[in-house]
């Protein structure tokens, strides 16, 4: 009889002694983590906020902070300043006069924070946040979340026809039928970054020419591509949960589809906060950006006609509010995504342009 021959298995060291000489290799080109902090909410004095989000949206959080505080919260938003916006952030962030940044995508974020601009915070809050939805050195964490979403017209589609995927925007039957917001910047711009990731440079351009070049409608915002679906003006479109939410709770003839749910998922887009640099109200500024993680602001995120997803867990939600659990996510890497961003700016201004003519996106742009 032939002998069986017994495996032999490498000792349980050597694994485990790679694994830490891989970790501190990794470790030595980072900077150190910033250490868990405790947050002690101040009873008086003033915060300094700008603030991306939608008014309708971060209004109540701040006003219900402050009340609650006796903080003064002095926002800045930016449907006040419009393109004027981020400039004056930057600005004023140099000259110490913003305490803290709320972003209704982490682009504006990651520029401030490579601009140092930006500075690490760890709250204890943040410790179940997923590592997807926050900065590795924690200059800027993600809160709650803004799915991008199918919304089509269902006095239009009917539900078994409905398109499934982002990709229908560029294929027949759908393609030329539907609408997208500029990619230019806000979520919209993450989520042309985020495919530009995983697709590759070449089938995210092919996807976003042929959708320039087949009739569909791009317009500035997921508002304007809600008010196009929902008018009728157009049979479906790509746009963020909460306005999607509020179009149905609103009443308007729509209907939500998670995309895209057996292949590459839903991007999520995460609001986010980050601790600006020399913050002239750092215990005041701390204090709000732990209670943007608290149970309380991530109940009332949920309440809203327009609302978001938080990203604390326990926190009770409406029937209309979804979980994050219900999707198939995208997995994405900031430091990948940041990168696409970046380095396809220009196309992704390009193909916002609303005087660019249809179909000449990739010889004036490549």
């Amino acid at each position: 009889m032939p002998i069986a021959k017994r495996a032999v298995r490498p000792p349980r060291w050597i694994p485990l002694a790679l694994v830490v000489l891989l970790a501190s290799a990794c470790a030595g080109d980072r900077p150190p983590l910033p250490s868990e902090e405790s947050i002690v909410i101040p009873a008086e004095g003033t915060v300094i906020v700008y603030v991306e989000a939608a008014r309708r949206t971060a209004g109540p959080i701040l006003s219900t902070f402050s009340q609650q505080t006796g903080i003064e919260v002095q926002p800045v938003y930016r449907d006040a300043l419009g393109d004027g916006f981020l400039p004056a952030l930057r600005r004023e962030a140099e000259a110490g006069r913003v305490d803290l940044f709320w972003g209704e995508s982490p682009l504006p974020a990651m520029e401030l924070a490579a601009e140092g601009l930006a500075v690490p915070f760890r709250p204890v809050a943040a410790r179940p946040v997923p590592w997807q939805y926050r900065d590795d050195q924690f200059r800027w964490i993600g809160f709650a979340a803004n799915p991008r979403v199918i919304l089509y017209n269902t006095d239009l589609v009917e539900r078994k026809d409905a398109p499934q995927s982002i990709w229908d925007m560029a294929r027949a039957p759908w393609g030329g039928r539907g609408a997208l917001p500029s990619i230019d910047r806000g979520p919209a711009a993450y989520h042309a970054a985020a495919l530009f990731t995983i697709w590759g440079e070449e089938r995210a351009r092919a996807f976003y020419d042929e959708t320039r070049a087949n009739g569909t409608r791009i317009v500035e915002d997921d508002a304007a591509v809600r008010r196009l679906i929902s008018s009728g003006q157009t049979l479906w479109g790509v746009l963020g949960m909460d306005e999607s939410i509020c179009a149905n709770r609103e009443g308007e003839p729509v209907h939500i589809f998670f995309p895209d749910r057996f292949n590459l998922g839903a991007v999520v887009v995460p609001h986010v906060a980050a601790l600006m640099r020399g913050a002239p109200h750092p215990a005041q500024a701390k204090g709000l950006f732990g209670y943007l993680l608290s149970k309380e602001a991530g109940w009332q995120m949920g309440q809203y006609d327009c609302a978001l997803i938080t990203l604390v867990p326990e926190v009770p939600r409406p029937n209309w509010v979804p979980t994050l659990s219900v999707f198939n996510v995208t997995q994405v890497d900031n430091a990948a995504l940041f990168e696409a961003y970046r380095s396809h700016a220009d196309y992704f201004r390009a193909w916002s342009d609303p005087d660019r003519a249809p179909g000449t996106l990739g010889s004036m742009v490549r």
